[in-house]
């Protein structure tokens, strides 16, 4: 199973992207952006939203869940 949270921390510290920076980019709370990264699982739509806003694809943003 992939690890959506270890994906988006992993990803967030490899792009150098604080969750501050993340919030602002959906136009969220950075509560909401800390929630996210300790979710393990997310819908296809979130995967999508946070790989794109971290400039890559949904496949490589996953592969840094294993």
């Amino acid at each position: 199973m992939i690890d959506f949270g270890k994906a988006m921390r992993t990803a967030q510290e490899q792009q150098g992207v604080s969750s501050i920076d993340l919030a602002r980019r959906f136009g969220v709370h950075k509560q909401q952006v800390s929630r996210w990264r300790y979710q393990q699982d997310a819908n296809l739509s979130l995967i999508s939203k946070v790989a794109q806003a971290l400039d890559m694809d949904e496949i490589t943003f996953l592969e840094k869940g294993k």
